[in-house]
């Protein structure tokens, strides 16, 4: 096999993997701003009835922590009307597949971006190395239509 193809191979397992950890991270990602939401309802509402069963037993003290029990139920409806909480089952679903299938043709589609671009600026870095090493000419014939090294910098030297 010759090394052009072993490299495609390793550029090709390099990119799978990293679609299948961009789809993997996009749909944690996701899943963490569900639960976050979910957790941030259960937390309020349990302190909402906590305040209620406060309300039930001594009235005085509830009354004195009326601003305490106003800001909770703000923090409760603000729980309520999240983005992640007011999707149904099938559109959680469906945004999960959209992110994992997402991340991971970005995933992949950067590693080749920058395995090409990488190629492409070390290949560039070579033949600039190779020209400073071996003169503008670098053993081209006298036809050649760069600037030979003992010309000025402006002039331009044309072949007929």
């Amino acid at each position: 096999m010759n090394q052009k193809s072993r490299w495609h191979e390793f550029t090709l397992s390099l990119a799978i993997a990293a679609g299948i950890f961009c789809a993997c991270y996009c749909v944690l990602a996701m899943a963490n701003n569900y639960y976050v939401a979910r957790y941030n309802l259960d937390i309020y509402t349990q302190d909402l009835q906590g305040w209620d069963a406060c309300r039930q037993t001594e009235p005085g003290y509830y009354k004195a922590n009326a601003e305490v029990v106003s800001s909770c139920l703000k923090n409760l409806d603000s729980a309520r009307e999240n983005f992640w909480l007011n999707l149904s089952t099938s559109q959680l679903a469906g945004l999960f597949v959209l992110a994992g299938s997402g991340g991971a043709a970005g995933g992949y589609l950067s590693t080749w971006a920058v395995v090409w671009f990488g190629s492409s600026v070390i290949g560039m870095f070579i033949r600039s190395f190779r020209l400073c090493i071996h003169g503008n000419n670098g053993g081209q014939s006298e036809n050649c239509q760069c600037p030979s090294q003992g010309e000025q910098q402006g002039s331009a030297r044309f072949i007929d």
